[in-house]
């Protein structure tokens, strides 16, 4: 149950911020193409060993067959500045500790 949590968690926060980026750059991207993108990515990902690299792939794929954007540059940096902003977040929450009581 645990992992499906994490699974719709990753493919909901990426998918925001691919959507958001994608409004800056010039790739147009529904909401929901970027969560069904992230989604397949995460899910790609659990695969042991090389699933990191099929994530990667799939992610690219499905971003180009969404949008008629090319990959270098418009996908390319579309995928980069979420990452930068998705590790950004991920090191400022990283510090944060929530305790229930």
């Amino acid at each position: 149950m645990d992992m499906i949590l994490i699974v719709v968690l990753d493919a909901v926060i990426t998918g925001a911020i691919l959507w958001m980026v994608s409004k800056v750059t010039a790739v147009h991207l529904n909401f929901l193409h970027t969560v069904i993108a992230a989604g397949a990515a995460s899910l790609v990902s659990l695969i042991p060993s090389f699933g990191w690299l099929l994530s990667i792939i799939v992610l690219f794929y499905l971003l180009k067959q969404f949008s008629d954007a090319d990959i270098w540059p418009d996908i390319i940096l579309l995928v980069l500045v979420s990452q930068l902003i998705l590790f950004a977040v991920g090191t400022a929450l990283g510090g944060m500790t929530v305790s229930v009581s």
